[in-house]
């Protein structure tokens, strides 16, 4: 912090002449006023973060501007581009993706405890935990829960299960298969996700993960496209947890956990995926999702049934350039 603090009475020095001796070429940037650059900065910073945050190699001045500028990370948080504004705390879709149904939308009137039912909004939820990342919007940024849109989350499971010997030969050993598969997570701003197992590699399934080419190939058509990886894609929503969730936690600790579902492979099945994101590494943060559990619920009987997690892994993001910067 003192290291940062030292470049604050600095300027943005011009670049040096390609050439000893010749006069130096003129710098805009340096001629700009802090409130017009932060302006510019803010900008870049709602499109593309990283891009934002390398910009602090230019020069000790804008590494300064960078760091320390709150009200260009204020602006990245409560903004739907990339912050928690495009974060859902409630279902805002069905499960095939279609509005919400009214019955589906709680009713304040309906209950002897009103307030209960009356969640925060997101921007009163943003700013109620402000304190809890030590009132700094860069490090809310950096550690709070939130699903990221441009690119997908992958989950590659490996086990191995027993071979058949040959009847017709002696053999002193038994053969054994390693089988490979892949889940695919990809979510989408309006609440709604993607979730694909096949056994297709990653290169071959993330660019075909979109909305477009999973209603292509509902009911089993245009089997000859190299996009046919989407014909076993399913519908699903999304939202994260709050304190409704776990009115025992502060509010904090009741973020963090991810629950989707997804329709079955039979209509009368839904699939209920309960998830924690969780950070991989020193680095990057928010980019694993960790099982919680894996349910079965039969529409008709009202059953629950939980899968085995025995082979099945993390995901992990993986950023995809041709998705932009998400739907």
């Amino acid at each position: 912090k003192e290291l940062i603090a030292s470049f604050s009475g600095l300027t943005i020095e011009p670049a040096p002449p390609a050439v000893e001796g010749t006069p130096t070429l003129p710098c805009p940037l340096a001629e700009l006023p802090d409130e017009i650059a932060i302006h510019i900065f803010k900008e870049v910073a709602i499109r593309d973060v990283a891009s934002f945050v390398r910009l602090a190699q230019v020069c000790k001045r804008i590494a300064y501007l960078v760091l320390t500028e709150e009200q260009v990370w204020k602006r990245i948080c409560v903004g739907s581009e990339v912050g928690f504004g495009a974060m859902h705390y409630s279902w805002q879709r069905e499960v095939l993706g279609g509005p919400l149904q009214e019955d589906h939308i709680l009713d304040p009137g309906d209950s002897e405890d009103e307030e209960a039912l009356v969640p925060l909004s997101k921007e009163a939820m943003t700013d109620a935990l402000l304190p809890a990342y030590s009132s700094s919007w860069q490090q809310m940024f950096r550690l709070r829960p939130r699903i990221r849109f441009n690119g997908c989350y992958i989950s590659t499971v490996n086990y191995i299960r027993p071979g058949q010997g040959t009847i017709s030969q002696v053999t002193w050993h038994n053969p054994v298969h390693i089988v490979t598969y892949y889940r695919y997570l990809r979510f989408f701003r309006d609440g709604t996700v993607i979730s694909l197992l096949t056994t297709d590699e990653p290169g071959d399934a993330v660019h075909h993960l979109t909305k477009e080419l999973q209603d292509t190939h509902r009911g089993g058509g245009s089997a000859y496209l190299p996009s046919i990886v989407m014909q076993n894609a399913l519908r699903g929503r999304w939202r994260l947890s709050t304190v409704a969730d776990n009115p025992d936690a502060d509010l904090k600790d009741a973020e963090g956990i991810l629950f989707v579902e997804t329709e079955g492979v039979k209509q009368k099945y839904m699939y209920r995926m309960k998830l924690s994101l969780r950070s991989s590494g020193k680095g990057a943060k928010n980019n694993k999702l960790v099982w919680q559990g894996f349910w079965n619920y039969n529409l008709l009987t009202d059953d629950t049934a939980e899968f085995t997690l025995r082979n099945d892994k993390a995901f992990l993001f993986s950023r995809v350039k041709s998705y932009g910067s998400g739907a």
